[in-house]
């Protein structure tokens, strides 16, 4: 069952623009400090913000482990467990979002590869805001189960999904020297993204990297300058 939260704008109106936003908890999402600023941000901006409890996470269970527990879950039953949770959500936007309204997808770390993951799941080009963002399941993978396991590596790698990603509005932002998910991913998928489109377009392709000095533990904070020029990056694909 989903659990998931709510942050409505002081003045909602027909076609409200809402952002789906994920980082580990719906709570953490739109309560916790600082990871509740980008949809503090975003409402103030007069923009819905939804989020979403992540799979096997919860505010009683610390979230440091969280994408190993995905993997051990993966490993143990030979199961995905990543698809089912993005149909849930999919389909919850179908019932209670009106699918003329605007809408967007956000996260931080792991947050961003699952608002992703939701993107290409509804095969929905949207404008996509990835707060250094998890690129793949590769380094919390257990290395003797590699190979048993390939398919779900192989799939849930943000690069190899490069052909519809190049087709979403995307703000991506990252540490200069982020260890926990590799500054050096980020900026590949960029390049990756970019070398596709500009086969398509010359100019004016909306995909923006942005780098920043790292911050935090393994270099892997955002600040809020960064969550702020997201949430105000979105409102403007929104046209909020």
């Amino acid at each position: 069952m989903l659990n998931h939260s709510i942050l409505q704008p002081s003045r909602i109106h027909d076609s409200q623009p809402t952002v789906v936003f994920f980082t580990t908890t719906a709570k953490e999402a739109l309560e916790t400090p600082p990871l509740c600023h980008p949809a503090i941000f975003l409402n103030a901006k007069n923009i819905r913000v939804v989020s979403f409890d992540l799979p096997l996470h919860s505010d009683e269970i610390s979230s440091f482990d969280g994408v190993k527990r995905w993997t051990m879950e993966m490993v143990e039953k030979n199961s995905d467990l990543i698809a089912p949770f993005l149909k849930e959500v999919s389909s919850w936007i179908d019932q209670h979002l009106d699918p003329k309204a605007p809408l967007g997808f956000m996260g931080i770390s792991r947050g961003a590869f699952i608002a992703a993951f939701l993107a290409l799941e509804r095969n929905t080009p949207v404008p996509l805001v990835l707060f250094s963002p998890l690129q793949d399941l590769d380094n919390s993978w257990p290395r003797d189960e590699a190979q048993l396991s390939f398919p779900f590596l192989d799939f849930y790698r943000l690069s190899n999904h490069a052909t519809f990603f190049k087709d979403c509005p995307i703000y991506l932002s990252i540490g200069n020297h982020d260890e926990r998910v590799s500054t050096t991913k980020s900026v590949s998928l960029v390049q990756k993204l970019l070398h596709l489109k500009t086969q398509e377009q010359k100019r004016n392709i909306p995909i923006e990297l942005h780098v920043f000095p790292s911050i935090g533990m393994y270099g892997h904070g955002t600040p809020d300058r960064i969550f702020e020029e997201g949430a105000k990056w979105m409102s403007e694909q929104l046209k909020t």
